[in-house]
């Protein structure tokens, strides 16, 4: 019960803190649309960030924070917390000297890619690799802060670049009023301040917590290796979703033609954005909580344990995911009509995006339970699995993509996105049974059955309120509107049907007890 209940906290506070950080992106956000729409120029940008995001999820809170954490929670339990700071030591002073080699051999290869053929994105990706090495370093620094119990920070900090990018481009655009291309370099040495920033934060909670790396003899350090071989293959497993994102973007960028300009990832991005929204507030959150708990059933030998925690994460993952995903298929259109289309982001944009908004949300479900799947095969030092399984589907949706993107352009990318996620996970799940012998699937389906009533009425009401209150409605007809009332009339359906049916999920996520 304990367990349970340090479980539920940890969620609470990390999505507290998550759904902060995700309000200032949705300000971040509406400020892009409104001030480049969905052009070219940031297109563009967001080919050029991601390449720091898959850094991240390759070498940071994806593939060496998952490697660490079971070999650091081991070495606490073991050796003590000199032994394990100074494999934390280890572990950062490894991970700078492999970034700032790959930083240097990029920033040639950009430069050199870059000079012949004056591409805006390449331009953009050489200034920005910097930002890999600082978010990389960061998201280890929040691994170890996670196993320490200490979550509020990690959860934090990408709210520095929130505001960071927020302020730049409004002091830009009204204080120095800088045209589009000057604005978007602003915003980009904004975020590596924003990284320097956030990297100081983390090493001084460090500090504060007593738990400083030492870095004296880093290279003998033997768990290193360990960490090092349970990273490989984790780093396909877990930046699968980064890799895809990274193929539509670049695939929509190639294939993707409006108006004669380059404008697909634009419209992929402010979608994934909203579709991130609830699978970052809550998916993560969980996925992030369970990790040192399943992690630690693990180490002791506590396989009922370990079947327990998994079952608690499918079973709250999916409570959260499907109505989520039905509900933003219904208020996608006038969510972004709400949100973005204002200044350059015109009523066009609005019919484009929310169709890949649709597209992205059918796979939420699987999105979230991905990442507690994942971790159980980690928590158990497995990590090959789910990288066989990661390769397979990140080839399956390239050729999807190719495929779909003839026929529904940018939205046959979201829609390969959440088909292949439906996919890796099934297979995992079916690969996971016989590792985690005690987990009550039945259980798992009532829970499931439930669920999807209860979002079916949600549905239903969706469904009657659109029939009974169009568009032409003065009441609701304008978008902020529509999307409170419809909102509003979804969570009190489902909320209001898993009470009749005393859904355990949602009696555990409102109440504190």
């Amino acid at each position: 019960m304990a367990t349970h209940a340090r479980f539920l906290s940890s969620v609470r506070v990390i999505a507290g803190l998550t759904l902060l950080s995700r309000l200032l992106g949705l300000a971040r956000e509406c400020l892009f649309g409104y001030f480049f729409g969905t052009g070219e120029l940031l297109s563009a940008y967001r080919i050029a960030f991601q390449v720091p995001n898959l850094a991240r999820r390759l070498f940071g809170e994806g593939a060496l924070s998952s490697a660490m954490i079971p070999v650091l929670t081991k070495t606490l339990q073991t050796d003590g917390e000199d032994a394990s700071r100074k494999l934390v030591g280890s572990i950062l002073v490894s991970l700078v000297l492999v970034l700032a080699g790959g930083i240097v051999a990029g920033e040639i290869v950009v430069a050199a890619w870059g000079f012949f053929s004056g591409d805006a994105a390449l331009s953009m990706t050489a200034l920005l690799l910097p930002y890999a090495a600082m978010i990389c370093t960061v998201a280890v620094i929040g691994g170890v802060l996670n196993v320490r119990g200490h979550f509020a920070t990690p959860a934090a900090v990408p709210c520095i670049l929130n505001l960071a990018v927020i302020v730049s481009v409004t002091a830009g655009a009204m204080g120095a009023g800088l045209d589009d291309a000057e604005m978007m370099r602003v915003v980009c040495y904004a975020v590596l301040g924003a990284g320097v920033l956030q990297l100081l934060v983390s090493l001084f909670m460090l500090r504060k917590l007593s738990f400083f790396p030492i870095f004296a003899n880093w290279r003998g350090n033997a768990k290193l290796r360990e960490v090092m071989g349970l990273m490989a293959p984790m780093a396909l497993g877990l930046s699968a979703v980064q890799i895809n994102t990274l193929a539509d973007n670049l695939i929509a960028y190639w294939f993707v033609e409006i108006d004669g300009e380059q404008r697909g990832p634009a419209i992929l991005s402010f979608a994934h954005f909203l579709y991130q929204l609830p699978l970052g507030v809550f998916g993560i959150a969980i996925a992030t909580a369970i990790f040192p708990v399943l992690t630690k059933c693990a180490t002791e030998g506590d396989r009922a344990g370990l079947a327990h925690v998994f079952e608690h994460g499918v079973r709250t993952s999916l409570f959260l995911a499907i109505p989520a995903s039905v509900g933003l298929a219904f208020v996608a259109q006038p969510l972004i009509a709400a949100l973005y289309q204002h200044g350059d982001f015109k009523a066009s944009d609005t019919v484009r995006c929310s169709a890949a908004l649709m597209f992205y949300s059918f796979g939420l479900a699987a999105y979230f339970t991905q990442h507690v799947v994942i971790r159980t095969f980690y928590a158990q030092h497995n990590s090959r699995t789910p990288a066989r399984v990661a390769l397979i589907m990140v080839a399956v949706n390239l050729a999807m993509n190719l495929a779909l993107v003839q026929v529904m352009e940018e939205s046959g990318l979201a829609l390969a996105t959440a088909i292949c996620a439906f996919l890796q996970v099934a297979v995992l799940l079916v690969l996971l049974r016989p590792n985690v012998p005690g987990v009550r699937w039945m259980l798992l389906w009532k829970s499931l059955a439930r669920t999807l009533v209860s979002t079916a009425v949600m549905g239903i009401a969706l469904t009657a309120t659109v029939a009974f209150a169009p568009i032409s409605n003065p009441l609701i007809g304008h978008p902020v509107a529509r999307v409170v009332v419809m909102v509003a009339v979804g969570v009190a359906a489902f909320g209001i049907t898993a009470k009749i049916m005393r859904q355990e999920e949602l009696a555990e996520l409102v109440h504190r007890k």
